[in-house]
């Protein structure tokens, strides 16, 4: 039954990945999507919900926008309802049915955390219907709005209810690992290639050239969060090739040209030096140590093959490529020569005279504002200002950014006391407080809660940290035990 059960994981994991990738090579056809309902439905129906969680998490890793803001395409129109959306729909069937065929009994979690989840659900949906009413809304804005807030939040609910074991929680964490080393290949393709992958939908502001998407260079981040924690506990099972492995992550972060993940690197490690006792501390200062200098050799490694090799071109290109990292690592102290920093400034500084109309409860869903930096102007959507606890506030107020402030400080107040009850799990939820901490700090400077493949990872940590209360609080059964 398991050897059947893994058959079926991996072939839905090969045929969905072969449909996205048709879809990419010949535009996003109705027959495709059709394929990928179809299959989704039969692999993750009727019962096996955490297949879907795992779908959701890999297929955005690698496929990320093509997966998750691909929408239907029929007769000129495009649906906006995602492959994403297939996926959780699918699940959240999946867990019902589980319930009800199996006869497994509900536990209804309703703690701290769930109240304030309730609060914020309850919040956005009224904001919702405001936009209705408001005759200075777009409500198909308004309700992407709604969609990212209300809906992709509802994975929290998904994550808690699905992974409700020590196993699973594992297993997750170590599929996140799984697919991110897989993303070296990308770094290589962005090499080759001479830019990255999907690049060119975060263009520079700057000069210079990606050899990795933004995207993911963030998923590398979050995975380095975890990978780091796993090897300071000794959870993995080669510490050399996870040493390799970690040092392609962070060439990748580097060459992807994404400064505030680079800041974003800081503030994980951080976090989880901060946590750990002080003998782990002295293994942190080892493997940073170990990392770093296996980072510069193999930095010295592609210089030296590409002066020699002329690979994806000319010394000279390596240089200017070079010397456009020194700049765009100096724009992050000195901002004075980065269109894009001036851009958020005056977007940040116009989003704030809107607050300040309504700052209790904000201008609503759906607004926008006129940017104005004297040789151009434009509209720009509030929820596309490039700071996600900002647009929040101007949305929904002081109301709104105090109400999800709190779920995410309730979760983490429900795990205080439980992060290293489970000496096995331990590291796993260590990890996981890096990665929120790489997700809080990035949102300020990109709207992550605003596009779903990002904003989905806000949930799915937040419901995987959660999960630290609700298995250490599980029975024991002494016939097991």
């Amino acid at each position: 039954m398991i050897a059947k059960s893994k058959i079926i994981n991996f072939l839905a994991y090969l045929y969905l990945s072969g449909i996205i990738i048709a879809m990419i090579a010949y535009g996003p056809l109705p027959i495709f999507y059709l394929a990928f309902a179809v299959l989704a439905g039969v692999c993750i129906l009727p019962d096996r919900a955490y297949l879907g969680v795992g779908l959701l998490i890999a297929l955005t890793m690698v496929f990320e926008r093509y997966f998750t803001l691909q929408g239907l395409v029929f007769d000129d129109t495009t649906y906006k309802f995602y492959l994403l959306d297939v996926i959780i729909a699918y699940s959240f069937l999946a867990l019902a049915f589980s319930y009800k065929t199996k006869n497994k009994t509900f536990r209804f979690i309703w703690g701290w955390p769930e109240k304030a989840l309730a609060v914020w659900l309850i919040l956005t949906a009224s904001y919702l219907l405001r936009s209705v009413f408001d005759i200075n809304a777009k409500f198909e804005v308004a309700f992407s709005s709604f969609k990212n807030y209300f809906i992709y939040a509802l994975l929290y609910l998904l994550i808690i209810y699905t992974v409700n074991s020590g196993k699973k929680l594992k297993n997750i964490i170590h599929l996140i690992l799984l697919v991110a080393t897989g993303l070296i290949a990308f770094i290589f393709i962005g090499f080759i290639r001479g830019n990255g992958l999907w690049t060119e939908f975060t263009p520079l502001s700057t000069t210079g050239t990606r050899y990795l998407a933004g995207t993911h260079a963030f998923y590398l981040t979050l995975a380095a969060m975890l990978g780091v924690s796993l090897l300071l506990y000794n959870r993995l099972r080669s510490t050399t090739l996870a040493m390799i492995v970690m040092t392609f992550w962070a060439l990748g972060i580097g060459v992807s040209l994404m400064r505030h993940l680079w800041l974003a690197v800081v503030v994980g490690l951080g976090s989880i030096f901060i946590i750990i006792d002080k003998q782990h501390k002295k293994v942190f200062s080892g493997y940073a140590l170990k990392i770093g200098l296996t980072l510069a050799a193999l930095v010295l490694f592609i210089f030296l093959s590409s002066n020699l090799l002329y690979f994806s071109g000319s010394m000279d290109k390596v240089t200017a490529n070079l010397d456009a990292l020194i700049e765009r690592a100096a724009t992050v102290v000195n901002l004075s020569e980065d269109s894009s920093a001036s851009w958020r400034e005056d977007t940040w500084g116009q989003a704030k005279i809107e607050w300040l109309k309504n700052p209790f409860y904000g201008v609503g869903f759906g607004h926008q504002i006129l940017v104005d930096t004297g040789d151009w102007q434009d509209f720009e959507e509030l929820r596309n200002i490039h700071n996600s606890p900002l647009a929040i506030m101007v949305q929904t107020g002081l109301l709104g950014i105090a109400v999800l402030g709190l779920f995410i400080l309730a979760v983490l107040l429900s795990i205080r006391k439980k992060l290293f009850e489970s000496a096995d799990l331990a590291p796993y939820y260590l990890g996981l407080i890096g990665a929120l901490a790489v997700f809080l700090i990035s949102s300020i400077f990109q709207p992550y809660l605003e596009t779903n493949l990002m904003g989905i990872w806000l949930w799915i940590i937040l419901g995987l940290l959660r999960t630290a209360t609700l298995i250490n609080n599980k029975p024991v059964n002494k016939e097991l035990a």
